[in-house]
């Protein structure tokens, strides 16, 4: 009799969707608990499986490569070894692996691997891809960006989120005409749980990219950089560190630094943001400081232009 395979579920969005905010709520779920995770980031230093290890047992962390590029023989490796540990019982069972992608990630290399490699297509079954899309940064970032449009046609659901801060029925028309198979919803506050996101794509089952999108090429245009933070700071000064820091080519900056009082704090802000997120921190703290992630300045952003029907 042919093994069951394992169901894989590949959570994309560009830089600062709120993809990881919605994993964390997912991973909480009781359908969810036993599940592997492996976190994707661009940067010498990741917070993402920092904030996801909360609440799963392990994450396996593939940093400073995108996995739909240079890093996908990292993926590869990662779901190889996941496999072969939990034949040899070196690692507790799982019943389904979570993908969370960087936000530069163009998901088609990553979509066609469970096709194409031998140990992925046999032990495991691509069960959905969802795309966070931003409500805030709008239509503008998706256009801009040649990686946000192919993560919206690689979608099997489409979720809108931080609809409690903008209107995301725009957004929502335009993700539409990009991807009329893909279901959609909106969140707010990480509102839309595991249950409802699944429903989306059970309903909506995987189906292969359209052939239009296969032919746009891979450009990220960004660089990443770690500024370490190492002492403590006051709010006043850490404001002036993330002014000196923003600039019209900033696309992304998150990290785990030290307020003067002692505790810790995640930072994070992206595109569309008035300003930065302070945020309580918790759990295995990675190296303190900020990553920024940047657009290059040869980076065309007039490449998607004129897709939308809105």
């Amino acid at each position: 009799m042919k093994a069951t395979r394992i169901p894989v579920w590949l959570m994309t969005g560009y830089l600062g969707s709120g993809k990881t905010t919605l994993l964390r709520s997912w991973l909480r779920d009781a359908a969810l608990q036993d599940a592997a995770l492996i976190v994707n980031e661009i940067g010498e230093v990741g917070l993402d499986d920092s904030l996801l290890g909360q609440a799963v047992d392990s994450a396996s962390l593939i940093s400073s490569a995108c996995i739909c590029c240079t890093g996908l023989p990292g993926l590869q490796e990662a779901l190889s070894d996941l496999w072969w540990d939990r034949l040899h019982r070196r690692r507790p069972t799982y019943s389904s692996v979570v993908i969370e992608s960087t936000g530069l990630a163009d998901p088609r290399p990553v979509v066609a691997a469970f096709d194409t490699v031998p140990l992925l297509r046999e032990r495991y079954q691509l069960a959905g891809v969802f795309t966070a899309v931003s409500a805030v940064a709008g239509l503008d970032l998706i256009e801009a960006h040649p990686e946000a449009v192919a993560q919206v046609g690689a979608a099997d659901a489409l979720i809108v989120t931080k609809c409690d801060r903008a209107d995301g029925a725009a957004v929502e028309r335009a993700l539409h005409s990009l991807n009329p198979r893909a279901a959609i919803a909106l969140s707010r506050n990480a509102s839309l749980d595991w249950r409802s996101a699944l429903a989306m794509v059970t309903a909506q089952p995987h189906t292969p990219t359209p052939r239009w999108l296969a032919h746009m090429p891979p450009d990220h245009g960004t660089s990443a950089h770690f500024v370490p933070l190492d002492a403590p700071l006051t709010l006043a000064a850490l404001h002036t560190q993330v002014d000196a820091l923003q600039g019209g080519s900033l696309l992304r900056l998150k990290g785990v630094i030290r307020l003067d009082d002692g505790a810790l704090r995640e930072v994070q802000w992206s595109m569309g943001d008035l300003g930065i997120a302070v945020l309580p921190f918790t759990g295995h703290a990675p190296k303190l400081g900020l990553t920024c992630i940047r657009q290059d300045s040869a980076q065309v952003a007039s490449a998607t232009r004129g897709l939308f029907v809105v």
